[in-house]
């Protein structure tokens, strides 16, 4: 990804980037530390189905801002190897609230102990991922309910079995 289209992402002109941030890892390394992801809530609605609604609907906010545009962008066309080294390590952080819901629905009998935290993860935010940096499909509400409802139907089905 080009300066040129974390500005259009971010809605200022180039220019205003480059008097600011030197290089691209400066420009994300300050845009992750004073990000939205830092601020996320750590919702705790008491069930493991009304703990992915919230987190859903807050997710998608999340991918709709354009801070969060330009980062899952930025990312994905990394080609520096210690800036993706430094963003992989940055996501893997700030997006460690993901994982609560899952682990308190665990404590709480509604997954198997043995359930894979980390794959669940995986599976909620790969549809936001997709849309932001492939697909270009947009983020909206509609979108979340389809993506909590499926992904709950998913999990009830894996924890049956």
């Amino acid at each position: 990804l080009r300066l040129d289209d974390v500005a259009a992402a971010a809605g200022v002109h180039k220019s205003t980037l480059y008097r600011q941030w030197a290089t691209k890892a400066q420009l994300v390394q300050d845009v992750l530390l004073t990000g939205e992801l830092e601020h996320y809530p750590r919702v705790d609605e008491g069930s493991l189905a009304a703990d992915i609604e919230a987190l859903v609907r807050g997710l998608v906010r999340l991918f709709r801002d354009p801070t969060t545009v330009a980062f899952v962008q930025t990312r994905a066309a990394a080609d520096d190897p210690a800036l993706r080294s430094g963003l992989h390590e940055l996501a893997r952080q700030d997006t460690d609230f993901v994982r609560l819901p899952f682990e308190r629905a665990i404590g709480r009998g509604e997954l198997p102990a043995d359930a894979d935290v980390g794959m669940l993860v995986e599976l909620l935010v790969a549809p936001l991922l997709a849309r932001v940096a492939v697909t270009g499909q947009p983020v909206d509400d509609e979108f979340g309910r389809r993506l909590a409802s499926t992904f709950l139907a998913l999990a009830a089905s894996a924890a049956r079995s």
